[in-house]
């Protein structure tokens, strides 16, 4: 199936589902300690993101999911908050 797929940008679609997986993973457990969907939240995440070793592709492809939730979190503080009507993104 990834022959057929190939890839997104530069990742394979394994690396795809790791990032895609540590993101929603990511975000249920750290909401907890740094909130979800706010400005805080993001910068944590991104923090965290940009700490993790590089070492391998999927270590790689975890701190990518979590740097894109980060960047969700203050993309969605930026333009008002997380909606609550009709969509379910930053809200778990």
């Amino acid at each position: 199936m990834a022959r057929i797929l190939g890839k997104v940008g530069e990742l394979g679609l394994d690396e795809l589902f790791v990032s895609g997986f540590s993101k929603q993973l990511g975000e249920r457990l750290l909401s907890g300690f740094v909130g979800n969907s706010n400005f805080i939240s993001g910068v944590a995440k991104l923090i965290i993101a940009s700490l993790m070793p590089k070492s391998n592709k999927y270590i790689r492809a975890v701190a990518m999911g979590i740097g894109v939730d980060g960047v969700e979190d203050i993309i969605i503080n930026l333009l008002g908050g997380a909606t609550t009507t009709g969509a379910t993104a930053g809200e778990i």
